[in-house]
């Protein structure tokens, strides 16, 4: 059992109240009906890559066409998937999780979380490439936390499904990306991993979205300890982290009264750690933390970004230091 079996059902109501706070999604009925649209700048490439796929072309020919749309087009392609208007494709490349999937790992589904992952998305390609000088195509990537393969599915814009990793310490969560055929190599890593379950596989981008959020601070440290053992010399890794203005927002949408104590412990600490009920409160809650927590064991910071569609994920960008 990994981290998410037991803590998803204790995380998801306040998910869901988070995404209603911040974009009033469950209450707008223009939302709920809006449906992902792609306008015909993408359709030239969608139907070459339809005709490629038809003729049984392989997943990373039909890339070759699908780069060719914007990264948002393409996204709406991923989510939309199985899509009656591309059958070829659909047959081809991963099915969409659920909406019950999506809003069981994230408290959010469709549209309204598309534009989260995409934001995030971005946010891998403009600071790889800043802190790096090299473009984020065709580059080794790992997804460590992959979930359902939400961010993971987005990678495929800029790398070939060969040299992609998800990790995650589900099993469900891995079960979830094989049934769905998300190409790519996938592994379950340890709750407390020493390293990563992927052989002497070293990456150029390592990201971890929603993870350190909620590692006991043991645990992150052994995380980032492992992590380090697979980044590339010139590599980046980018991993999220809540702000100390977390928890005012967790006590509305909880209704508790912890943001003092907590908001205390982070101006003394440095971070704030809530565990979860029972066991898995040994290695998993929820976490604020500033992002120096981070720095140190062979990592550098060098930077940090942040979306206001998801304001509470703050990214922590690191480079390797010599060990």
């Amino acid at each position: 059992m990994g981290w998410y079996s037991v803590v998803i059902p204790l995380a998801v109501d306040w998910l869901k109240a988070a995404r209603r706070v911040l974009h009033g999604y469950a209450t707008s009925e223009t939302a709920k009906n809006m449906e992902p649209r792609m306008f015909s700048t993408a359709v030239p490439h969608l139907n070459a890559a339809e005709r490629a796929a038809a003729d049984g072309c392989t997943v990373e020919e039909a890339l070759v066409f699908l780069r060719r749309m914007s990264l948002d087009d393409f996204g709406l392609l991923m989510i939309s998937l199985p899509n009656k208007d591309y059958p070829s494709l659909s047959r081809l490349l991963p099915a969409m999780a659920s909406d019950e999937v999506q809003k069981t790992w994230t408290g959010a589904s469709g549209l309204d979380l598309f534009r989260q992952t995409s934001a995030f998305a971005r946010q891998l390609e403009n600071n790889f490439t800043r802190y790096t000088k090299a473009p984020l195509a065709d580059s080794d990537i790992l997804d460590f936390g992959c979930g359902y393969g939400r961010i993971l599915r987005m990678m495929y814009y800029y790398s070939n499904p060969a040299k992609i990793w998800g990790v995650d310490a589900w099993d469900k969560s891995l079960d979830l990306c094989r049934e769905a055929r998300l190409p790519g190599m996938f592994a379950q890593s340890e709750r407390i991993p020493s390293a990563m379950p992927v052989s002497d596989q070293k990456f150029d981008l390592i990201f971890a979205f929603s993870i350190f959020t909620h590692l006991a601070p043991s645990t992150a440290r052994a995380c980032l300890a492992a992590l380090r053992k697979h980044i590339k010399p010139e590599g980046l890794f980018v991993a999220t982290i809540r702000p100390i203005e977390f928890w005012p927002f967790i006590d509305g949408i909880r209704r508790t009264s912890v943001a003092p104590k907590m908001q205390a412990d982070h101006r003394r600490h440095g971070f704030a750690y809530l565990p979860h009920g029972g066991v898995e409160g040994e290695t998993y809650g929820d976490i604020s933390c500033e992002i120096d927590f981070l720095r140190g064991g062979g990592w550098a910071v060098v930077g940090h970004d942040r979306s206001v569609l998801d304001p509470f994920q703050v990214s922590v960008l690191m480079r390797p230091d010599p060990l």
